[in-house]
């Protein structure tokens, strides 16, 4: 897995802005994605967070930072963001009894 760093990724997020490679959700919830690849073909790109490291993995060749992490990553990044703005039932649930469980 590679960690994501701006600094490390701007040579991939450069790409995936000229190629404009499309993105699918594989699983909200697990962190996976689809993505196209510049000559056809797709390739997994999962995300994770260890520690409060953010991490992701894609099964190209390039077995480095590529565009396929940069392309999912912005979709990754809006998709979570969107999650913790509006919690579905079950995670609310979760949220409250981690931190007040004495309330559920």
């Amino acid at each position: 897995m590679l960690k994501l760093e701006p600094k490390s990724m701007q040579n991939a997020i450069e790409k995936a802005k000229a190629v404009h490679p499309k993105v699918k959700v594989i699983s909200a919830d697990a962190r996976t994605y689809a993505v196209a690849g510049s000559k056809g073909g797709s390739y997994t790109v999962k995300f994770v967070v260890v520690n409060g490291l953010k991490l992701a993995e894609c099964d190209c060749a390039a077995r480095g930072m590529c565009f396929h992490i940069a392309a999912a990553a912005s979709v990754n990044m809006g998709i979570q963001e969107m999650r913790r703005e509006n919690p579905t039932p079950a995670e609310s649930k979760s949220f409250l009894a981690r931190n007040c469980g004495w309330m559920v």
